[in-house]
């Protein structure tokens, strides 16, 4: 064991900033363990055990960083003794006093105060009221803890938060409170499975608490006091969804779930077993309900496994967005029907994410992420899902999923981890269904021309030609309604016969295909 301690002189080298989430193959973040108060003054102050395992010969640990004059950091050996480490914008340089070879474990510390530039917030609400958090993805955990800040490498966190008189604190694992003298909270939490730092997550403040019946892993959800009342209406459906997601993919990973109400950036932002609700979310038509389902799905598909690379992502945004509106409809406040419509449209109007792939490799930052091409991390990677799983059925679809989410539970994959499940699963070679929809940009278009006295029907891709079912629905010369799943085979060309006197063709009647029709 290698114990170290650095004591940071700021120095700033003239070099290229290096791209967000840059992996170090050579380092494992095992755990941090973290201290922190809350100042009177506003600011804050605390301290973090770092545990890293070398995975080669190393003589220098790299931290990810935000640099800011306002936000003073120091490293130190565990007996105290600091060491001066090399630093510039985005990054921390930390020389072992010795080389570390593969296996080697290296614990040093770290202290702070001050105020970050990003990462932790102390925010008035809508109302007036003052409230503590941390919001760190995508990339803003580094600006306040210096860290692996990366997707790919999952440590354990814990934390003791010391927080002021009258104010409540939630946060990231197993969960307790305790007074303190001066009529403060000391809170303690340490996670149950390794999760990235930028989903690590804690918060405080002037909360009320408003109980969910129907599961004891559902602690009271955190909220605004004057809207608890409103709260507690929409905040009735996760036992619901607990069951069913647990029946078909398997068990809830963490000791709890609670949402907290918060002045976060987001809409909704899924942190293991915390989920962080826009502040005026109750006031949302529904309530919100449909957020909460997407970011409750996220606890299986974003957290419980997680992507290792941007280019990635559709393996959680995709999921949510799809089994948001599954399990929104579960509770029949919507149908997946209206919602595939709703999603489909969106993705066509967001032109300028037909030029890129879903799994596009020029992707090296979260500004990609959430870029121009976000629709496809989103709106077409559940309809990926939506048509895989008509592919293939019910059955195979749920248990594909289920065995990736078991092979994989607190790990951060590639998409190829989920192209095996389904592979294995199924007892068939998807790929040629990966390739088209997760590697070729944009969809199928599509022309029909259908002969009614013939009744030969005309099918013309006039772009990059897609296989895909096409169900159409059309009345037969006896006016009976037919329905019929066409093989498109990726020809320009394809000539069927409905039958003489077909009339009254509808294309894709029950929303199952992501195609614009010319």
């Amino acid at each position: 064991m290698i114990n170290m301690i650095l004591s940071i002189a700021l120095m700033f080298a003239a070099q290229e900033p290096q791209p967000n989430f840059a992996d170090y193959p050579a380092q494992d973040a095992i755990s941090y363990d973290i201290k922190l108060e809350i100042l009177a003054n506003g600011q804050v102050e605390g301290s973090v055990e770092y545990h890293f395992r070398a995975l080669e010969e190393i003589t220098t640990l790299y931290l990810d960083r935000t640099a800011s004059d306002k936000w003073q950091v120091e490293f130190a050996q565990l007996d105290g003794e600091k060491i001066v480490v090399g630093a510039n914008a985005y990054q921390y340089q930390v020389p072992l006093p010795l080389s570390a070879s593969p296996g080697d474990d290296i614990v040093f510390t770290a202290s702070f105060k001050g105020w970050p530039a990003d990462g932790l917030y102390r925010e008035r609400n809508y109302l007036g009221d003052t409230y503590f958090f941390s919001d760190g993805f995508p990339s803003r955990t580094r600006a306040w803890l210096p860290c692996e800040d990366s997707n790919a490498d999952r440590a354990q966190f814990s934390l003791e938060l010391t927080a002021p008189a009258g104010w409540s604190t939630i946060g990231s694992g197993a969960w307790t409170t305790s007074k303190i003298e001066n009529g403060g909270s000391l809170s303690h939490g340490k996670t149950q499975s390794p999760i990235p730092p930028s989903l690590f997550a804690f918060a405080a403040g002037p909360f009320a608490r408003v109980s969910e019946d129907g599961d004891d892993r559902f602690l009271s959800h955190y909220v605004f006091p004057q809207d608890a009342e409103l709260a507690a209406k929409y905040l009735v459906h996760h036992a619901t969804w607990m069951t069913w997601m647990e029946e078909r993919f398997g068990d809830y990973l963490y000791a709890k779930f609670t949402t907290v109400q918060i002045p976060t950036r987001w809409g909704g932002m899924e942190y293991p077993g915390n989920v962080w609700l826009a502040q005026k979310i109750f006031k949302y038509p529904g309530g919100g309900v449909g957020t909460m389902a997407h970011e409750f799905a996220h606890m299986w598909f974003g957290d419980g496994v997680g992507y290792a690379r941007w280019q990635d992502a559709w393996l959680s945004e995709g999921f949510a967005s799809y089994l948001g509106p599954v399990l929104h409809e579960l509770i029949g406040e919507t149908n997946l029907t209206d919602e595939m419509r709703s999603a489909r449209s969106r993705w066509l109007r967001a032109k300028q994410a037909h030029k890129k792939p879903i799994v596009d490799h020029e992707f090296s930052s979260s500004e990609d992420f959430f870029g121009r091409y976000s629709s496809n991390t989103y709106q077409k990677a559940a309809w990926v899902l939506h048509m895989l799983r008509n592919t293939v059925g019910d059955a195979l679809f749920f248990a594909s999923v289920r065995d990736y989410y078991q092979s994989y539970q607190s790990q951060a994959v590639e998409t190829t981890s989920l192209i095996e499940s389904f592979n294995k699963v199924c007892n068939r070679d998807l790929s040629w269904f990966f390739d088209q929809w997760l590697l070729r940009p944009g969809c199928p278009k599509i022309m029909v021309k259908l002969d009614p006295e013939t009744g030969g029907l005309l099918v013309v891709q006039s772009s990059t030609n897609f296989r895909f079912d096409l169900l159409v629905r059309y009345k037969d010369a006896d006016e009976k309604i037919v329905s019929e799943t066409l093989l498109v085979p990726g020809t320009c060309e394809t000539i069927y016969s409905l039958g003489e006197g077909a009339h009254d063709l509808e294309i894709d009647p029950d929303v199952q295909l992501l195609f614009i029709l010319e």
